[in-house]
């Protein structure tokens, strides 16, 4: 019988424990999670039971997280590690890496993208041994999108065979990339080349000078133009991969930050780019058409061409068509009289 691996989560907040607790009953691998409120009481947990993970959050009265890590990672070195806060500060950020730790997430990060939270910790769960690293290469452009989403500083030093490189993220943005014989751009594009690598993730390094300024999109468009997916592709891999550099491109022109398609019947799978949560926009998409239907019949105003909204960190423009929906999502600066027209450019490329 297989035995299932244990997540201990410690913080001073009984409710945001419980909380937590029932959102990460979530996790495919269906762990043990069990809680403590206080420094003593985890590393005693820690001491009578085997753990996978420890949530640690870093402000507590008494034994503050930054304690536990420091003496987890001399007593426990084996057990993976995921600093959470609710305060904004670099310090704790570059203190929690230099303990060791595997993850850095603010509470409200968390909340706000759960699904990549989930996915995160699953990662920590399932693998053996170096928490991130030992991730092969396929996972690498996730890991450095999800740096990006999440705004967070690291180093990423990148292994296959005997080569070493290395990539610089500040603020979740790309600063630099090393490997033998080039720098910047051109040894970013020489990493995505490798095959069977893994990487792990080491403390920022704030002061590193930046070499690298094009945007993380337009370095991975770019990078898709020469990584050659497979040795000998079909003609359907190749027409499936021209659509994809296509409308990366309309992407990166445009300047929207992610795209989702969304069949009209619900069976059918939403697809997105750029972008995680796919079938939550998915669920909302469709509310939204269905008011929007709502509300041109009541006002016998007849079909409903789009529909837009907006918060603090996005726009968002619907545009529906006879078998789909087509999401855009751009950022907050964009000008709010230019997305219309620049969704449509975007659904057409979609559409071709």
């Amino acid at each position: 019988m297989e035995t299932r691996h244990k997540i201990l989560v410690l913080d001073d907040d009984s409710s945001w424990l419980e909380l937590c607790s029932d959102f990460l009953t979530q996790l495919p691998s269906k762990p043990d999670i069990l809680t403590a409120t206080s420094g003593m009481s985890a590393l005693s947990l820690l001491d009578a039971q085997p753990f996978r993970v420890l949530l640690c959050d870093l402000k507590m009265p008494q034994m503050d997280g930054l304690e536990v890590l420091s003496i987890v990672r001399r007593r426990f070195p084996e057990l993976r590690t995921v600093a959470l806060t609710g305060f904004s500060d670099e310090e704790f950020r570059s203190r929690a890496y230099a303990l060791g730790v595997d993850l850095f997430w603010q509470k409200f990060d968390m909340h706000q993208n759960p699904q990549l939270f989930l996915d995160c910790l699953e990662s920590l769960l399932i693998r053996d041994g170096g928490g991130l690293s030992n991730i092969h290469r396929k996972n690498l452009l996730d890991v450095i999108q999800m740096e990006s989403a999440l705004r967070n500083s690291s180093v990423l030093r990148i292994t296959s065979g005997w080569k070493v490189a290395h990539i610089w993220i500040k603020d979740g943005q790309l600063v630099d990339a090393q490997v033998e014989g080039a720098d910047g751009e051109a040894a970013f594009w020489r990493i995505m080349k490798w095959k069977d690598s893994a990487f792990e993730s080491l403390p920022p390094e704030p002061g590193h000078i930046q070499t690298i300024t094009k945007s993380l999109d337009a370095l991975l468009l770019e990078s898709l133009q020469t990584v050659k997916k497979a040795d000998n592709p079909t003609p359907r891999q190749e027409a499936e991969e021209t659509a994809l550099i296509t409308r990366l491109t309309a992407m990166a022109y445009e300047g929207a930050d992610f795209v989702v398609t969304v069949p009209a019947k619900k069976e059918d799978a939403a697809k997105g780019w750029g972008i995680r949560d796919v079938d939550q926009l998915a669920a909302w998409a469709r509310q939204a058409g269905k008011a929007a239907r709502r509300l041109g019949r009541k006002l016998d105003a007849g079909p409903w061409t789009h529909a837009a909204g907006h918060n603090l960190e996005r726009h968002l423009l619907l545009l529906p068509g006879k078998d789909r929906t087509f999401v855009a999502g751009w950022p907050p600066e964009a000008d709010p009289c230019c997305l219309f027209e620049q969704s449509k450019k975007l659904a057409d490329t979609w559409a071709s």
